[in-house]
């Protein structure tokens, strides 16, 4: 397979000599998060056990769209959509958030712990911005932009941003400042300002004691078992160019969370590329579902003997229609899964009542579809068909993925099982192929999506 490098890559390892030089400095004090890890994870003092009685049956005010914009002259935007059907502008887009640069590639996003402020990254300019939250939640205000993340930290191409405690936030990066773009790791962050204020578990300058992380995308904790999980993708420097299945890892990280060290790895196929992980949130259960894109898989992982040591299995494969599986979710009554297919414009339902053997209950078509989010009452999920430009307007897999853009809609049978479009004809409940942008209009990219504030987060939801 080829290798290529991007523009936006390439003005990146420009400045990688400078921050690796500095991270050498920086990685050699003790990281700030100390003996108060889980704290800081959990989240505002909310529990696993909050989390099981929240109530569920509240409807979601507005939907949240980190949204690329497709335009070389326009800034991405975050786009508000009225979720609501009893509102008048239910289904269109209320709000357009600009970003203040253009080129950002606006990915994942996240809330402070007081969903006052939304944290929204620039997957490739390493830009963090701070939002205030205005208006019942149709309004925002900037109030803060960080672009010294990659300078102060050492590491590049912030992803998954997790709510902490005391005034933090937790965000994955993908890479590290250096020729190779490797290793991954994760920061903390001000919730406020953007700016670093740590290492979470090892710097980008590694000591040859540290068994890891290699790789790094997206990170899920267990707090009760003192456990996190982080997965894979691949480094920048091979993977944000286009398309190139080999460049994928193949290893996943088993976290202890108060010693912030990986204390073991687990290797689920050559290039199959870990993305999201999933814990089931039960008392007493230790398991955690885990999509590989790169192998059309997804495993299972378990410490159901409590030793601290989790046993990986694959349970679902290409023989179960999964055909690069780009998101996963779980309902939160913990009965079923559902992934995104996006090579093969499939979402599945799957129940996980026994998740060594998941059943197939529902498959529903959607055009490349790429990101997942399901109402806190479980009956409606959201659907999303942009990934990343690069890999969207890769000309050698396929016309461009970015004739059909938009939001799809479905309504769930949580009891059964099923899934019924909003549309019956097939089309999004939102198109995003013509909207309005800064300066033109045009089709833009839909990527991860959230709720208003009038959703509480749960612990460790991003």
């Amino acid at each position: 397979m080829r290798r290529r490098t991007s523009v936006w890559l390439t003005a990146l390892l420009c400045a990688a000599a400078v921050a690796a030089a500095l991270a050498v400095a920086l990685v050699a004090r003790p990281a700030a998060a100390g003996g108060e890890t889980p704290s800081r994870i959990e989240q505002n003092g909310v529990s696993r056990e909050d989390r099981r009685q929240s109530p569920g049956g509240r409807q979601e005010r507005f939907l949240y769209v980190a949204t690329i914009a497709q335009s070389a002259t326009d800034p991405d935007f975050v786009a508000v959509i009225g979720a609501d059907p009893r509102r008048s502008d239910f289904g269109e887009i209320v709000n357009r958030v600009d970003m203040p640069n253009v080129g950002d590639e606006l990915h994942h996003f996240g809330y402070s712990a007081d969903q006052d402020r939304l944290i929204v990254p620039g997957l490739f300019s390493n830009r963090i911005h701070i939002f205030e939250i205005k208006r019942n939640g149709k309004k925002m205000a900037l109030r803060a932009v960080n672009d010294q993340l990659a300078t102060k930290s050492g590491y590049i191409i912030p992803h998954s941003v997790i709510a902490a405690s005391h005034g933090r936030a937790i965000v994955t990066m993908i890479g590290a400042a250096t020729d190779t773009t490797q290793p991954g790791g994760i920061v903390e962050i001000n919730d406020r300002t953007g700016a670093f204020e740590g290492h979470f578990g090892p710097g980008p300058v590694r000591d040859p004691s540290d068994l890891g992380p290699t790789y790094m995308y997206d990170f899920d904790s267990l707090l009760e078992a003192n456990r996190g999980i982080s997965t894979t993708f691949g480094p920048p420097a091979l993977c944000g160019g286009g398309i190139d299945p080999t460049c994928l890892g193949g290893e996943v990280s088993v976290w202890n969370l108060r010693r912030q060290k990986v204390i073991q790895i687990a290797d689920l196929g050559e290039s199959s590329g870990a993305l999201e992980v999933r814990f089931i949130e039960e008392r007493g259960v230790r398991r955690a579902f885990i999509n590989t894109p790169g192998t059309n898989a997804v495993w299972l992982a378990d410490d159901d003997d409590g030793d601290g040591v989790f046993e990986f299995q694959q349970v679902l494969g290409p023989e179960h229609g999964l055909l690069i599986p780009a998101d996963m979710l779980l309902s939160y009554d913990h009965k079923y899964m559902y992934l995104t297919n996006w090579f093969g414009n499939t979402v599945q339902q799957f129940d996980i009542t026994d998740p060594f053997n998941p059943v197939l209950k529902a498959t529903v078509s959607v055009p490349h579809p790429n990101m997942l989010r399901l109402s806190r009452d479980n009956r409606r999920l959201y659907v999303s068909n942009s990934l990343l430009t690069p890999w969207d307007n890769d000309p050698d897999f396929g016309p461009p993925r970015n004739s059909d853009y938009g939001i799809w809609l479905f309504d769930v049978d949580e009891h059964s099982g099923g899934l019924t479009p909003f549309n019956s004809d097939g089309r999004a409940w939102v198109s995003f192929s013509n909207v309005r942008k800064k300066t033109t209009t045009g089709p833009a990219g839909p990527h991860m999506m959230f709720f208003d504030p009038s959703i509480p987060l749960v612990p460790g939801e991003h």
